[in-house]
């Protein structure tokens, strides 16, 4: 797995390759335009959820102390964090799936020359309601093993391998989303899920360079989501030759 994650993380690099090329510089626009319309709406959304995080887990801590308040405070951020990068990560993995198609469809092309019988037009609504299937999926499954993750946390020491579990957590589901954008021409969605879990390494890499891109304020939601597909078209295009 290990040597499936270095990997999927130097397939960026490969896919630095293609920002100046022809034809590619539209997809990175497109993303933005979204990505920027979407953060604000993910800041107003975390706005009003973390007071009432901060009140629950005040609530949840069995002393009452004065400094239950603080400690209530740092996990309502620390949540209220991770529900922002999750809410954003999904949004944008949403609504920019059928331009994101259309581009790991393009990198295929250009590197196996293969042609879809697809029109872009004709699929958006078909890529909308596959992209929702797959990524409303994957959200409860994040949350549920996040949320556990997180109330291990608060053991002593245990809060040291949560933290990273965590950031694989997102990794994998980050990755899972950007992935299906190629597969979706290639499985259907049984088979995509079954390929997912044949290639966890495949996932985690893409999704930990894409966590890390979509983090950066404004540039992030520029160039995680393209180069985050290019990069998973690089590493599906060749994966697939091994599963058939």
């Amino acid at each position: 797995m290990i040597g499936s994650i270095l990997s999927s993380i130097l397939a960026y690099v490969k896919a630095l390759s293609y920002v100046s090329k022809k034809g590619y510089g539209k997809y990175f626009m497109y993303s933005g335009l979204i990505g920027i319309i979407l953060l604000v709406v993910a800041y107003y959304l975390i706005g009003f959820i973390t007071p009432l995080f901060s009140s629950w887990a005040v609530s949840i801590i069995p002393w009452d102390f004065s400094w239950t308040a603080s400690i209530g405070s740092w996990f309502s951020y620390i949540l209220s964090s991770l529900l922002f990068l999750s809410i954003f990560k999904y949004l944008m993995l949403i609504f920019t799936a059928p331009i994101m198609s259309a581009l790991s469809e393009k990198v295929e092309r250009d590197i196996t020359g293969y042609e879809s019988s697809r029109g872009v037009v004709v699929n958006i609504i078909p890529d909308l309601i596959r992209s929702l299937r797959i990524n409303f999926r994957n959200l409860i499954r994040e949350l549920l093993l996040t949320g556990v993750l997180l109330l291990l946390g608060l053991v002593p020491l245990v809060g040291l391998v949560s933290g990273v579990l965590v950031l694989i957590v997102q990794s994998y589901y980050a990755g899972f989303g950007n992935a299906d954008f190629w597969a979706e021409r290639h499985f259907s969605y049984r088979d995509t899920v079954r390929f997912m879990k044949e290639n966890n390494g495949m996932l985690i890499g893409n999704g930990l360079v894409y966590v890390f891109f979509l983090a950066i304020p404004i540039v992030g939601a520029f160039i995680a989501p393209p180069l985050a597909t290019i990069a998973v078209t690089i590493e599906g295009t060749r994966e697939i030759e091994r599963y058939d």
